[in-house]
């Protein structure tokens, strides 16, 4: 019998045990926390606020054979690069336009969330800062290959990859391919992400553009603040 794992409340919970984790990790400075749209921005949001981090996003997604399959024929990133599975797409024997239709499903679904969040674009942070991808677990962790060569891609100064749940397979991918990698759970018996959660509802595109935009604004605030604290004050008027 496979052991029990390590169960979280929700996104929420699971992002603020994260933060604390990664709190003692030595990511250097400065980075900026990305999370992988939908839930992992919700896993982010705790981690980007512990940390003092900017909160964005990167895009993602998984190639599947339609809407609603959970087999992942591959990922693609936001500049439309195709990861495949190499375990799966080639037995498959696909036609070459079903695969096509995915990745156009794929491309169409990442502009929408683009032109939805108004997130702030990483590239705007790189080259020159490190990136902490973040997503609510990890199976095949296909998608978040795809995020990773992309912030490489941009000159990313170091990529780190966190999150609550990994399958033993896709934590060995990622500490081999990242400059740190953490999760609070890595389980060899991994099935799905759900079961590690006792509350995984669907988060929707509103939760996350509220997300964003909230840390966006805390951002602003805290920069007006600064700027305050280094203004001089007036001399008075004679």
């Amino acid at each position: 019998m496979p052991p029990t794992p390590m169960r979280f409340q929700d996104r929420t919970e699971a992002g603020r045990l994260l933060a604390e984790r990664l709190a003692a990790s030595s990511i250097p400075s400065p980075f900026v926390v990305a999370g992988i749209p939908r839930g992992g921005v919700i896993v982010a949001q705790p981690v980007a606020a512990r940390l003092g981090a900017p909160l964005t996003v990167v895009h993602a997604r998984k190639l599947t054979l339609d809407p609603a399959s959970g087999l992942a024929l591959g990922a693609v990133d936001q500049d439309g690069q195709v990861f495949i599975n190499s375990a799966v797409a080639p037995s498959l024997n696909l036609d070459p336009g079903v695969l096509d239709a995915a990745e156009a499903r794929a491309r169409a679904e990442i502009r929408r969330q683009k032109e939805l969040y108004r997130a702030r674009p990483i590239a705007d942070f790189l080259p020159g800062h490190a990136v902490v991808l973040v997503d609510d677990g990890l199976a095949t962790g296909l998608t978040m290959r795809a995020a990773v060569a992309y912030v490489r891609r941009l000159g990313a100064k170091a990529v780190y990859v966190a999150t609550p749940c990994a399958s033993s397979g896709a934590a060995h991918r990622f500490r081999d391919e990242t400059e740190g990698f953490v999760s609070l759970v890595v389980d060899p018996w991994f099935v799905a992400v759900s079961s590690y959660y006792n509350l995984y509802p669907s988060v929707s595109d509103q939760e996350v553009a509220a997300v964003l935009g909230r840390m966006e604004g805390t951002a602003d605030r805290e920069k007006r603040a600064h700027s305050r604290e280094g203004e001089m004050p007036c001399p008075p008027h004679s």
